[in-house]
Order: structure tokens, then sequence, then C-alpha cells
């Protein structure tokens, strides 16, 4: 296994600089755009029956949506805004002493058998707050590591395979089963009237929770760490050791604000009319997921700060302030690649390629399935593989859906079963895709321990996390399915 993946990373490594990749796909999307509005590709929206038709952004349209929007591209890009918010709180917690202390008394009190569970698990429950664990989980994952004697980048790895490999896993419904249950319904009616619950998966993603884990923790143990080990090894890795010895005494100042910040948030939540609920009472949508990282963030840089001055970390208002300008500093490689980033996206959706690309490509495996079982099998292989291309899950799931669901219940498989399946497929490829909106902010947490860490060798450490969770959980799903076991308490098969 070493030796392929070393194979792997060599031809991998040969993939451009993130910044380059981005701008070359950037010039090929103004490219096509301008060939497809030539040739009049088109497309018909499965679900409104209008039909779509590729725009060039070399026409006077195009170009003028390129200048007057590149600034509002950057500014409004979805991944953009909490990362810079948390990388100011976490900047307080780290050189504040927070973070070191806390990693040390985590590692000092969770045994080294189960440190890499306790990561893996936290990592894919993670995704009940949506992407939160990508800016607040996988830093930690490697510092809890590396203060445990072991490679940072197989915690980092390690968390990133959880966060996002299993982000549609969860023993709470969340966010992701309302999103993608609504769509679902919706591609339904178009076939019958019978609604997808939100709980159409939830006895199949609760079992899925330990199968991810294990498997996560297994490709961890046996393949990922020891290539780590082998080809970068921990005394060759370029980190600063945190000092937990300087300061790390928790005094009443600082419990004392734990406690109020605690009771804060059980009032702007747990009442029926907390004002962080919805007009229906629920938290799922509405104020409470939308104003999460700034709570969490928030909560973050107000115990550092305490602990800090408790410590005397923070002499002054002068050495808070640098503190955090140091926190943007870290995050500005990141925040360089995300401005092409982001007019990358905007180009690829404004000229209709993307819907066009994936309307087509559903309609080829519509046209493919023949058995409930193979159609199943042909679609986690073509959401994977679609993955790659186009990172939004509901984005992809509300193209997909019109077409597929209607497809697989007149051949006789349910709609949960082919969420299911789509859940699965569009999980296990995040991790290996460039595209994906917070593969870079993972690069950069990376760089902090490998100077050279490059995009190949990132994708050859993820890849056999990608590999064995398509394949263990898709044939989870295809036995499951197979058995004809309820995926959840609303599924009739």
């Amino acid at each position: 296994m070493s030796h392929f993946l070393q194979n792997v990373e060599r031809v991998a490594n040969r993939l451009p600089h993130p910044m380059a990749l981005f701008v070359y796909l950037c010039v090929i999307v103004f490219g096509v755009s301008a060939l497809g509005q030539l040739q009049n590709w088109q497309a018909q929206h499965p679900t409104t029956g209008d039909w779509l038709t590729v725009k060039s952004l070399a026409s006077e349209q195009g170009l003028i949506f390129i200048f007057s929007s590149m600034v509002k591209n950057f500014m409004g890009f979805a991944p953009v805004g909490p990362v810079v918010i948390m990388a100011l709180a976490f900047s307080l917690a780290e050189r504040s002493g927070l973070l070191p202390a806390l990693i040390a008394k985590l590692t000092l009190n969770t045994p080294a058998s189960l440190l890499a569970i306790a990561v893996a698990f936290l990592g894919v429950m993670s995704s009940i707050a949506v992407d939160s664990g990508y800016v607040v989980l996988l830093p930690l994952c490697a510092a809890v590591f590396l203060a445990a004697g072991r490679h940072p980048l197989a915690g980092l790895a390690l968390g990133f395979a959880c966060v996002s490999g299993g982000f549609s896993a969860n023993l709470l419904v969340g966010p992701v089963d309302a999103m993608l249950s609504g769509i679902s319904s919706e591609a339904l009616s178009l076939v019958t009237e019978q609604p997808v619950s939100i709980l159409a998966n939830y006895y199949f993603m609760v079992v899925s929770v330990f199968l991810v884990v294990l498997v996560c923790v297994s490709v961890n143990r046996f393949w990922v760490e020891p290539y780590l080990l082998k080809t970068s090894p921990i005394s060759q890795l370029s980190f600063v050791s945190a000092d937990t010895q300087t300061a790390s005494h928790f005094g009443k100042w600082f419990y004392g604000t734990l406690i109020c910040i605690v009771a804060a948030w059980l009032v702007l939540t747990l009442p029926s009319d907390a004002i962080l609920r919805n007009e229906q009472g629920g938290l799922l949508k509405g104020p409470f997921m939308a104003s999460l990282v700034v709570m969490i963030a928030l909560s973050v840089a107000v115990l550092a700060t305490v602990y800090g001055l408790e410590n005397r970390r923070f002499a002054n208002w002068q050495t808070w302030v640098e503190t955090l300008e140091q926190g943007i500093k870290d995050i500005a490689p990141y925040l360089v690649l995300m401005f092409v980033v982001a007019q990358f996206i905007a180009w690829f959706k404004w000229s209709e390629l993307g819907i066009v690309l994936a309307i087509h490509l559903a309609g080829v495996l519509q046209d493919f399935a023949i058995s409930g079982t193979f159609a199943l099998v042909a679609l986690m292989v073509f959401s994977a593989v679609l993955n790659l291309f186009i990172g939004s899950a509901s984005a992809k799931w509300g193209l997909l859906a019109p077409v597929v669901i209607p497809a697989f219940y007149i051949l006789g498989v349910e709609a949960p079963a082919v969420q299911g399946a789509y859940r699965v497929a569009d999980s296990s490829t995040n991790i290996i895709t460039p595209l994906m909106p917070y593969f870079p902010l993972v690069l950069a947490y990376g760089l902090k321990y490998e100077k050279h860490l490059s995009v190949g060798r990132l994708l050859t450490i993820m890849l056999p996390y990608a590999v064995a969770l398509f394949l263990i959980w898709g044939s989870l799903l295809v036995l499951w399915y197979g058995f004809d076991w309820p995926l959840g308490p609303s599924d009739s098969k």
C-alpha cells in the first residue's frame, strides 16, 4: 500500500498549484461557455420544463457580469466569512494558551487507544452544525494528535475524512436531512403525492455513524498513518510546540464566564419561544443555524480573552489586537485562493454550464437504469464522479432528484433508497476533489506542519479513506436494500 500511495502521489503532484488550477478552470469555463453558446447547447429542466441554454462569458453580457460581480462574488462566497470569523476566535484561543491547555487535558484524559475513535466520532457528528466542523474541529484534530505524540497530518486527515466523508451520517436529525428530503419530496410529487419524510434515512444513517467511524479509524491506523510516518517523520515536520506549562490555570473568572456563556446559549435556544427559534419553534431552519458560527466564535473568543487575562498572556489592548491580526495572517494564503475559487464558481453558474451538464448526465443515468440494485449502484458511481466536478450537495440533488427519483420509482425503487444512495456517494468523494470549497482550507491547515504539502500529496493521503468509504458504505446500502430493511421510520420498503 505504501508503494502504491507513493506512485499515486508522484502522479498527483503533477497537478498545478491550487491557484493555477482554478485560474486554468476559469479560462476553460470562459472558452467552453463561448463554444456552448455558439453550438446552442441546451437542456430541459426536469421540473419546470424550461429550456436552459449555455451563455457565453465572452459576450457583452458575460463580460459585464465578470467585471461587475468580481467583488461581490468574493465577498459573498459562503466559505470565506465563517473561516475568517473562526480564524480570529481560534487565534485568541491558541495564543492565550487556552487551546494548548485544553488539548493537553484532552490527551491526558483520553486513552491513546481511544483518541482516534474520539476524533472520528466528533468529526462525523459535526455535520449537525453544518460546515462548522471544517473550521472548528479540523485544526484541533491535528493538534490533539501532535500533543499525543502522533503524526498531526494523520489527525487532520482522519478529521477531514469523518467531517466531510461522513457528512451525511449522524445520530441526530439535522439540516442535511431537512434539505435533501425537501428536494426529494418535490421530485416525488411528479409521480405521486407521497412526501419524503425528514426521517426517511434515519435508521440507515444511525448505523452509518458507527460504520464510518470504524472504516476511517481502520484506514488511518493501517494505511495512512504508517505511510505518513514513512514519508514525513514527525522529526522532520515544521511546527511550534504548544506551551502548556506557562499558562494552564483555569481560574474562577474563566469558570464564571463559561457558566454565563452556557446559560446564554440555553436562554437563546431552550425555551419554546426563544429568540433563536423559528416561527414554528424549531432550531433546524431559522436564526439558530444562521447564527451558529458566530455564536461559537464569540464564545471561544470571550473564553480565550478571559483565560489570557487571568494568565497574563494579554497584557494590554495592543497584544490582544496583534493576536487577532496574526489570525488573519495565518489564513492569508487561503483568502487569496478563495478569490479565484469564488470567480470560477460564479462563472460556472452564470454560464449555465453546470446545470446543463448535470441534466444531461442525469439523463444518461436514467437511460441505463435496468434493475433496482443496478440502478442504485449506477447512481452511486455517477454521483461520486459528478461530485468531483460540482461541489454543492443540495445543488446536485436539486438537479438529479427530479430525474432519478421518478425514474427509479417507476422501476420500483422507493425515494428513500435513491436519496440514501446519493448521500453515500456524495459524501465519500468529498475528500478527494480540489474543487470542494473547504479542500484548500484543509491544505492550509496541513501546511502548518509540512511546509511543502501539495495538492497531490493531500489527495493521496485522502484517497484510501474515499475508496474504503465508497466501497464499504455503498455495500451496506446495497445489502440493506437487498434485505428490504426499512431505511427510516417513514420508509415503506
